[in-house]
């Protein structure tokens, strides 16, 4: 091989090497930002995060960028809640290890009417509750029953939505699923 083509050789490499390095840059950028629809979801017009915890602290999506998020809604006046808020308790014991947070945001309740309702069940822990006093994350979902399960990949983009209660085992293969298409 003559020197000439030895150049052109190490040129072209050189060049393929910068590509796949910009490349890397480029989608290791756009991994780590939250899909816009779902900020907007977790945020108002005027930029004040809608939802709080039960002491009063803000919550918002931002908080979780790159972790799988597990989202159900849940109400004192559902049935079904206490057999969700369970499941995503157990679920979290399964995930504790992993970037997977677990959030249930009540419908439109008081936070002492939510906090009555809570003491009446046995220790839920691993899981964020949140309150949602317009009903704003069940209403931008389109929720049409009770309760709703949205998961949330790294990248804030919808994965799942369960609508009803939902299957332990159907969560966990979703949040399984969420974990490898990072």
């Amino acid at each position: 091989m003559s020197s000439y083509h030895k150049k052109v050789l190490g040129g072209l490499i050189l060049l393929l090497l910068l590509g796949a390095v910009v490349t890397y840059l480029i989608v290791n950028r756009a991994s780590n930002q939250i899909n816009e629809d779902t900020v907007a979801l977790f945020s108002n017009p005027e930029g004040e995060v809608p939802y709080t915890d039960l002491l009063g602290n803000p919550v918002s999506l931002e908080q979780y960028l790159g972790r799988t998020l597990v989202v159900a809604t849940w109400a004192s006046w559902s049935p079904f809640s206490t057999a969700d808020l369970n499941t995503l308790s157990e679920l979290s014991g399964e995930f504790s290890d992993e970037e997977v947070v677990f959030m249930a945001i009540n419908r439109k309740e008081s936070k002492e009417q939510a906090t009555r309702f809570l003491q009446t069940l046995p220790d839920i822990t691993g899981v964020v509750m949140v309150l949602d006093p317009r009903d704003a994350f069940y209403l931008t979902v389109g929720g049409y029953a009770m309760p709703e399960v949205v998961v949330y990949n790294k990248k804030g983009e919808v994965v799942e939505h369960f609508r009803g209660v939902a299957n332990k085992t159907d969560i966990k293969t979703v949040i399984e699923r969420a974990n490898i298409d990072k």
